[in-house]
């Protein structure tokens, strides 16, 4: 891991006080740009950062990303205006949207394949594995929640 994750304010402030103070200050960025754009422009400004005269502003997809930077000047104004210093490039990324994976539920078996497994297997058998597979049979006939 890094020594020094962080080369400035090491003395004031720990690593996890500096990235929420960075966090605070690219939070009230956002606020800044969409107040300064309409509302259906707004939302879709996802993340912005300003770093040495250049703002970096996230959006979901190209189409909003044009856009934006059709908007340019009146973005820049606004960034220069909040920060009391010139900001002088706009570069607007897509960020793909979060798409959440579904987890897939397991198939259970339907209740002709357990009558068919039961009868295969002998109920009154002592060894393990008929121990065993009667288990699982009576596990899988129990009746399952879905969400």
């Amino acid at each position: 891991m890094f020594k020094r994750p962080f080369k400035h304010n090491i003395a004031r402030l720990s690593g996890l006080q500096h990235i929420q103070q960075a966090l605070s200050v690219q939070q009230k960025l956002l606020q800044v740009v969409q107040e300064s754009l309409n509302a259906g422009l707004a939302q879709h400004c996802l993340h912005v950062t300003v770093r040495s005269k250049k703002a970096t502003l996230s959006t979901d997809s190209s189409i909003w990303a044009s856009k934006l930077l059709y908007m340019r000047s009146i973005i820049l104004a606004a960034l220069s205006e909040h920060l009391g210093d010139e900001v002088r490039i706009l570069t607007v990324k897509v960020r793909p949207s979060q798409t959440t994976k579904q987890l897939k539920l397991p198939n259970t078996p339907s209740r002709a394949t357990l009558n068919v497994l039961s009868n295969a297997n002998p109920a009154d058998s002592s060894d393990s594995l008929s121990l065993a597979m009667n288990k699982l049979i009576r596990a899988l006939s129990k009746p399952s929640i879905k969400p």
